[in-house]
């Protein structure tokens, strides 16, 4: 489990109240309530791919596929030998589309408990709170 500290974590997920607009991490782009509008020559849930790609689409191919030789587990497609999941399953992620993020430890019935983003099977919490589930406060104030 991980705590996130920052509106983007390290999966390129977003956190779902921010409804602020802000500059990507990556920086080819800019989000306003989730929705992200990218720079000319970029694309993406947060317009971290390039549109250009110095690759043969064997050399790409290459480095998408899994030992079986399926390409981006057979849930996305292969850009510049990075695997971009599909969009019409929210909840597949991972670097090979690998991961359900439905996978993760529930309470109450909900995913993380809601107060977190599953990512690749593991909660991760956002700021005061704990657990597999991110079911436990640890803040000072309760939200």
């Amino acid at each position: 489990m991980t705590n996130i500290h920052a509106l983007v974590n390290t999966a390129g997920s977003l956190h779902p109240s921010s409804f602020i607009s802000y500059a990507l991490v990556p920086g080819h782009g800019t989000c306003t309530c989730g929705h992200c509008v990218c720079e000319k020559g970029w694309f993406g849930k947060l317009c971290q791919h390039p549109q250009k790609c110095n690759m043969t689409e064997e050399q790409s191919k290459s480095l998408c596929e899994s030992a079986d030789g399926t390409l981006c587990s057979g849930k996305g497609s292969c850009h510049c030998g990075k695997c971009i999941c599909s969009a019409e399953e929210w909840y597949i992620s991972g670097e090979f589309c690998d991961c359900d993020d439905r996978d993760c430890d529930k309470h109450d019935g909900l995913i993380c408990t809601g107060n977190g983003i599953c990512n690749c099977g593991n909660c991760e919490c956002w700021d005061g709170w704990n657990g597999n589930a991110c079911e436990i406060w640890l803040g000072t104030e309760y939200p």
